[in-house]
């Protein structure tokens, strides 16, 4: 419940003290995960750790590493909403195979809060150019670069495209709110969306919480800060 806090949030988020408690719990997992784990998997995500500044732990980025190994095989594409400098999108490169790749972000920060979410994030927070982005993923294919609003920044461009694995780290309701909405019909049956932060942002999980009203698709919460919706009808 700690990190729920909201005051605690503001003070620190997106600076080296989250940065920091982050990167001590993703070594205390990394131990874990090499009691049982495959070391070729664990030194993709070791490296993408040291290679970038990254608000993800070990245990989430090999969920993430997890889900697009699965579904490098499958019909459909890949995309991730909220690249910041690039450690998850490393993550997924390694696995998706030939896979076509959405990258979708600002590249300049979270937009504008709510009034409701003012006292948690702030404009900016989480910047990174796409130009740094692409130099970083350069030795890999199949990368298409949306930047702006997503999903303002893909209507139009992929509204026919089909996506077995979908990765949300937007902070914002009203950005999930709407990834969700736009992503989730695009789904392949079985496809996944998952997203960072459910479990500690208020705004993310409200957005999750109204998508599956009425819904045969429920929120599978994971032991991490993370979640998942499954794709369970056409």
């Amino acid at each position: 419940m700690l990190l729920r806090n909201p005051r605690l949030q503001k003070l620190i988020g997106g600076t080296f003290i989250e940065w920091l408690g982050i990167d001590m719990a993703a070594r205390a997992e990394m131990l874990a995960l090499m009691m049982h784990k495959d070391w070729s998997k664990l030194k993709i995500l070791r490296r993408a750790r040291r290679e970038r500044w990254s608000m993800v732990t070990n245990f989430e980025s090999f969920i993430v590493h997890s889900l697009a190994t699965g579904f490098a095989k499958t019909p459909g594409d890949f995309a991730e909403v909220g690249i910041y400098q690039g450690s998850t999108a490393k993550v997924i490169c390694e696995a998706k195979g030939d896979k076509t790749f959405h990258l979708c972000d600002t590249f300049e920060g979270l937009p504008e809060p709510s009034e409701s979410e003012k006292h948690i994030e702030k404009k900016g927070r989480f910047a990174c150019s796409i130009e740094s982005i692409q130099k970083y993923l350069k030795d890999f294919k199949q990368l298409e670069y949306h930047k702006g609003f997503c999903p303002d920044s893909v209507k139009g461009v992929l509204d026919n495209h089909k996506f077995s694995f979908v990765h949300l780290d937007v902070d914002l309701y009203q950005s999930t709110k709407e990834c969700i909405e736009y992503f989730f019909p695009r789904l392949i049956p079985g496809g996944v969306i998952l997203s960072h932060d459910y479990s500690i942002l208020p705004g993310v999980r409200q957005a999750f919480a109204e998508f599956c009203e009425g819904r045969q698709e429920q929120v599978i919460e994971l032991p991490t800060t993370q979640c998942m919706l499954i794709k369970t009808t056409m």
